[in-house]
C-alpha cells in the first residue's frame, strides 16, 4: 500500500483504462456494437454532451478509490485519480479543453460532506493540463441524491435545480465537464443543457468511474 493510494501493487496493476472503442461515444455504455455509431438508447435520445467517458468501470480497485474519495474524506486521492482521467482523455484523443467545469453540489450537501469531490478532481485536472477551472454551475439546495434510483428515474430528472452562476465564462470554449461517477449520464446531460445556454464550442464529459 502506497502513501497516496490505499491499494497494494497487485490491485494497482488491475487498473486498466476502459477501451473507448468498445463503448458508445455518447453515453459510454457497454451495450454497444463497434459497427454502429451509437448505442440503441442514444439513437433514440441523443445526449447533450458531445462525448462522454470514464477511466474505469465502477468495480474492484477503481470503485474502492472513488468511494474513499467520495465518502471517506480521502481528499488527497483526487490528484492520483485525476491523473488517470487525463490518461483516458489522451487515449480517447479528445481535444485539450479550454475550461474545466465541475458537476456542482448543492450548498446543503456540501456542508454535510465538507467538499465537492468533482471540484477536487477538476482542480487537479486543471493543474495537470494547465487549464482554468470555472465554477460556473450552481445547484439549488433541496436537490436529492440519485443513489439508488433506477435508470428510468434518473433519465426523467429535470435540470431546473441547475443554474449558471456567472455568464460569459465558457462562451466559445471547449468545456470538459467533470464528475466522479458516471451512471446513466443524466446528470452530465442536465449540466450540459444548462451550459449550452452560454454558447460553448463543445462539451465533453469525463468521470473517473462508469457504473456497471
Amino acid at each position: 500500500m502506497t502513501k497516496d493510494i490505499p491499494l497494494c501493487s497487485d490491485c494497482v496493476s488491475l487498473l486498466q483504462l476502459i477501451d473507448g472503442k468498445e463503448r458508445c461515444p455518447l453515453c459510454f455504455s457497454s451495450h454497444f456494437c463497434p459497427l454502429q455509431n451509437i448505442c440503441a438508447h442514444c439513437d433514440h435520445l441523443v445526449p447533450s454532451v458531445n462525448r462522454m467517458a470514464a477511466s474505469f468501470d465502477y468495480d474492484g480497485p477503481a470503485s474502492t478509490l472513488v468511494r474513499k474519495l467520495k465518502y471517506g474524506d480521502a481528499t488527497h486521492l483526487a490528484e492520483g485519480l485525476s491523473a488517470m482521467m487525463v490518461a483516458q482523455l489522451l487515449a480517447l484523443n479528445w481535444p485539450i479543453p479550454e475550461v474545466i467545469v465541475p458537476v456542482p453540489m448543492s450548498i446543503a450537501r456540501w456542508i454535510e460532506r465538507g467538499y465537492n469531490q468533482s471540484q477536487l478532481l477538476s482542480d487537479s485536472l486543471g493543474l495537470i493540463l494547465n487549464v482554468p477551472v470555472v465554477d460556473v454551475l450552481g445547484r439549488k439546495s433541496g436537490d436529492f441524491s440519485q443513489a439508488g434510483l433506477t435508470r428510468q428515474q434518473r433519465m426523467t430528472l429535470d435540470g431546473r435545480s441547475l443554474y449558471i452562476k456567472k455568464s460569459n465564462m465558457v462562451t466559445g470554449k471547449i468545456i470538459l465537464l467533470v464528475d466522479d461517477v458516471l451512471t446513466t449520464g443524466s446528470t452530465m446531460n442536465r449540466c450540459a443543457e444548462v451550459l449550452w445556454e452560454e454558447s460553448p464550442l463543445a462539451i465533453y464529459g469525463l468521470a473517473f468511474c462508469k457504473a456497471i
